[in-house]
């Protein structure tokens, strides 16, 4: 039987193994009115501080017995404080003063502290007698106190709760005590990762602990070299605000760094407001109060000339022209939060119709800190598609993603529902929508012309998305769906409207269907000077905007449905807020940003929804698909990117050997137009050279993005030069017409929309082979019939990738074989030579598919599961094993292995040395206890081993 008792065990073994000293409570000699071991404590602090008298130290021993105040809050931080930079001390020793600093803990020298856990010590506290399960003291001071059985179900005996939490195999408590009481970063965490704000005392969680000491080491090797310390990728939710202010006063505390600059750049002055507050509610951490920058004038003056110091808050508009050389230090670091779009553009633009080149941002905010560091925080993934982030900032840091989040309860399932079919949104508007919007993504290297197009669209799309009929609608379904709504924590609700006007609209909407509802709903949005009066009454100023959102963060308040157009999007939390009603074309990073209001968490809540009236399935899979991407592509190497790149512009510049482009390096605009006109002209006089040219540009385009910070000023101005010609030409040639690219995304599309109806979607699993698979019976034959017989085969052979890629993380041997016949049909495919060929492959590919999907499903007739299937699979990749022992036996183990590697698997498993040495001894004694063959084994191990990797760090 499982016992409380044998609970306490377990874990004090686990610190045992960590090397605690060990003490029961009833063997200690003490008064039981002490939480402190008082001897222990002299012994300790008389041991660490050397030099300083014992009268001094007696002195400290009594200040931290006795605190001024009965505030538990105002203690528990003055106490850190102690503990934390020591005991501040004056006395009187031969009649001269003297000042010390008792030192409470050596953080220099791990040995040199005392680490002990205690269980069942009796502490007596106004005559109530109290048995702490477990306390773990340092140097004689209680740090943690643990309490083992459940305390919110009386009637539930210790057993059952240990066993429901823990399972069999103590994964958490495992992850728990290897992870956090491991010595050195026991005493890091209290260090460097706990900081109070006026509401309470902030922990770091496990990732913001691990992502921030990579990002200290990156900052720190950054600064000796190019100044690119990287990129962190902490999903919205998760607590990205703490992690940078953790970070901050690291930094701040580091040696090395010499008393540094912190500037931090937003791009918008709500994420600005946003993230200040939450520093300057850790002033004490920091060191400093932060200091907020209103005007560019305020940047020059707080930056220019100083030498040590300071949390600067600016937003990166702030350096929209130069400002010149504000400082040449190199102990600045710049952490840029969310900015994307606007860190781009380091080396110009070129405009190709005028020959005039235009800078970013960014360019100006590294000529005014050139030695500085840069490092940026996500709340949202960088698109596999574009490195640009990559190229001005380093390489991915850290990675938390959505649904790591949700799997540690840091935020709660997004649930997503359409609602098109309620609203009777024809089929021809839908199509206009995403006609409209497939075009719009706007990326940094999107020519001005697309953007004033797609703006032109978007004053046509207003007219349908504002159509009476259709607002009438909509707000009729939204009352319907939230008077209707039965899980709703606490009555919060967002409506994302299209525009000022729709939200206008669908306010007076509202109040005509519902007049008692004119306290419940209010409308958040910038003030216009086009506003009419009623409209202007409505939006109020800035200080009654600052009003409702303490009203709507206001559990108790009345009002609860806010419509908003573009504010509360980013940087505006209410953990409480659970649907969101969402009436606004959306994509990437800004749908992301958007839906992750409803992901906080809080008590009762289960989930957020996403109510969706303008048809965003698409565009939430296609977010999806790097949004929770559990393993990251690894992003090529800098230095490989610039030979690649060296290597193309010298072939380009073979081929333009007689055509004489050195005037584009001028200063003359005029001359640069001509000469990108005259080398379209070149370029296009043979079609072979053409050919070359469009194919070569099309590769550098690729990895320019990636290593643009190493590449020469004459270089990068010539990569500009040749990429000019390259737009030049499409222009010209390519107006109408549609590319392989656009015509692969409109058949994906069609199929994506043939499969995908109204329906609600767990949206950590969106997009997932689970909830989207091409590979479907229906689809495999629409994909059969296409005409487009050589799309239909990449289709086809991406979605076949995909799946043994994804197989390989659960059985390996059949990822293996499956691997290898499909990249034989790759290669008949690649040496095609006519339709009949492409024909052969397709069907190929079919039966591929079939064979494939045969070989998943082949263990259901054998009884077993996906996972002990694949086992099964490795102890039989060898087809002598077949011959030597009987398939139950086999089956036998195969069940017995899964069983083995659930009770030994710990998260991070697969890094940690002993854990492995463990599962590989574990799985060593089964193979023996069933007498497979030994000659064998070893083999079998390796492959077993192999699978549990893969497994793990897929999350599986």
């Amino acid at each position: 039987m499982f016992t409380e008792e044998s609970f306490e065990n377990v874990v004090i073994e686990y610190l045992k193994e960590l090397n605690y000293d060990y003490i029961h409570g009833s063997n200690l000699t003490r008064d039981n009115k002490e939480v402190l071991l008082l001897e222990n404590l002299k012994t300790n602090l008389i041991n660490i501080n050397k030099e300083i008298p014992e009268s001094s130290i007696d002195y400290a021993i009594k200040k931290i017995q006795n605190f001024e105040t009965n505030d538990v809050f105002t203690n528990n931080k003055l106490f850190h404080k102690y503990l934390t930079e020591g005991i501040e001390i004056t006395d009187f020793i031969n009649g001269k003063t003297a000042y010390h600093t008792i030192k409470l803990i050596d953080f220099d020298n791990i040995k040199n502290n005392e680490f002990l856990v205690v269980n069942q010590l009796e502490i007596v506290e106004d005559d109530i007698n109290k048995i702490p399960d477990i306390i773990v003291y340092v140097n004689g001071i209680p740090l943690v106190c643990m309490e083992l059985k459940s305390t919110s179900r009386e009637e539930v005996s210790i057993e059952d709760e240990v066993i429901d939490t823990l399972g069999v195999d103590y994964k958490n408590l495992d992850t728990l005590l290897y992870g956090m009481f491991d010595k050195e970063r026991f005493l890091d965490i209290i260090k460097n990762f706990i900081l109070f704000i006026p509401k309470g005392k902030i922990l770091a969680q496990y990732h913001q602990y691990y992502g921030m000491k990579k990002a200290i080491n990156s900052v720190i090797n950054a600064v000796d070299n190019d100044g690119r310390a990287g990129v962190v990728w902490h999903t919205q939710g998760s607590g990205k605000s703490f992690s940078m202010t953790f970070l901050a006063g690291n930094l701040i505390k580091n040696k090395r760094l010499e008393s540094p600059t912190i500037l931090v750049i937003t791009d918008r002055n709500d994420l600005d407001d946003q993230l200040f507050s939450t520093f300057c509610s850790a002033s004490e951490f920091l060191r400093q109060e932060p200091i907020k920058c209103d005007s560019r004038a305020d940047v020059k003056e707080i930056l220019e000339g100083r030498k040590t110091g300071g949390v600067v808050f600016s937003t990166i508009q702030k350096f929209e022209e130069e400002t010149g050389l504000l400082s040449n230090r190199k102990n600045i670091i710049v952490m840029v939060d969310e900015a994307h779009r606007t860190q781009y553009n380091l080396d110009g633009k070129l405009d190709i119709n005028t020959g005039e080149i235009k800078y970013g941002y960014a360019k100006y905010l590294r000529e005014a800190l050139p030695n500085a560091t840069y490092i940026a925080f996500t709340g949202t993934p960088i698109d596999n598609t574009d490195k640009s982030t990559y190229g001005v900032f380093g390489d991915l840091i850290d990675v938390y993603d959505m649904t790591q989040a949700v799997e540690d309860g840091a935020t709660v399932k997004i649930y997503y529902e359409s609602r098109l079919a309620k609203v009777k949104l024809d089929q021809s508007t839908m199509n206009l929508i995403d006609k409209e919007y497939f075009n719009m993504q706007v990326k940094e290297d999107v020519e001005s012309y697309t953007v004033e197009q797609s703006q032109k669209q978007m004053s046509r799309m207003e007219k349908i998305i504002c159509d009476e009929d259709r607002i009438r609608q909509v707000v009729k379904d939204i009352i319907s769906h939230y008077e209707e709504r039965k899980t709703q924590v606490a009555g919060k609700a967002m409506i994302v409207a299209y525009s000022r006007t729709s939200a206008y609209l669908m306010y007076q909407e509202i109040i005509k269907q519902r007049p008692d509802y004119k306290n419940k709903v209010k409308m958040v949005m910038t003030t216009n000077n086009g506003d009419d009066k009623d409209m202007a009454k409505l939006i109020g100023t800035k200080k009654d905007q600052k009003k409702m959102e303490e009203e709507f963060r206001d559990l108790d308040s009345e009002f609860k449905i806010v419509i908003v157009v573009d504010m509360w999007l980013t940087g505006f939390d209410v953990p409480a807020l659970d649907t969101m009603y969402i009436d606004k074309p959306m994509k990437a990073h800004n749908l992301m940003q958007a839906i992750a209001r409803v992901n906080r968490v809080f008590p009762g809540k289960s989930g957020g929804l996403v109510v969706d009236y303008i048809g965003l399935k698409r565009e939430l899979f296609d977010a999806l698909k790097t949004y929770s991407t559990r393993d990251q592509d690894k992003i090529q190497e800098n230095e490989e990117a610039k030979r690649i790149a060296l290597d193309i512009l010298e072939i380009l510049r073979n081929e333009f050997h007689s055509f004489d482009y050195e005037g584009f390096f001028g200063d003359s605009d005029k001359v640069r137009y001509e000469l990108i006109r005259d080398g379209a002209e070149f370029v296009q006089f043979m079609e072979h050279r053409k050919n070359l040219f469009m194919e070569q540009t099309k590769k550098l385009k690729d990895v320019y993005k990636i290593c643009t910070s190493l590449l020469s000023k004459r270089e990068k101005e010539e990569v500009s030069f040749f990429m000019a010609i390259r737009s030049f030409i499409m222009k010209t040639t390519k107006k109408g017409i549609t590319d392989l690219k656009e015509i692969n995304e409109r058949i994906s599309k069609m199929l994506e929309d043939a499969i995908l109806d109204d329906e609600v979607l767990v949206l950590t699993k969106a997009g997932s082979s689970e909830t989207f698979d091409l590979l479907n019976q229906e689809n495999m034959l629409k994909i059969k019939l296409m005409p487009q017989k050589n799309i239909a085969a990449n289709i086809l052979m991406r979605a076949m990738k995909d799946k043994v890629e994804q197989i390989k993380k659960k059985n390996i041997i059949v990822s293996r074989a499956f691997s290898e016949k499909l990249q034989q049909i790759i290669d008949r495919y690649n040496n095609r030579q006519d339709e009949k060929d492409v024909y052969e492959v397709l069907e190929a590919l079919v039966k591929f598919k079939e064979e494939l999907f045969k070989a998943i499903e082949s263990g259901d007739a054998m009884d077993l599961t996906y996972e002990e299937k694949a086992f099964f699979d490795v102890l039989t990749a060898d087809t002598e094993v077949l011959s030597m022992m009987d398939d139950d036996i086999l089956i036998k183990i195969a069940k017995d292995l899964t069983k083995t590697v659930k009770e030994n698997m710990c998260p991070a498993w697969h890094e940690r040395k002993q854990a492995q040495a463990k599962m590989r001894m574990q799985i060593k004694k089964l193979l023996k206890k069933y007498d497979y063959p030994p000659n064998k084994s070893e083999k079998a191990l390796e492959d077993v081993m192999e699978q549990v990797t893969l497994q793990c760090v897929a999350g599986l």
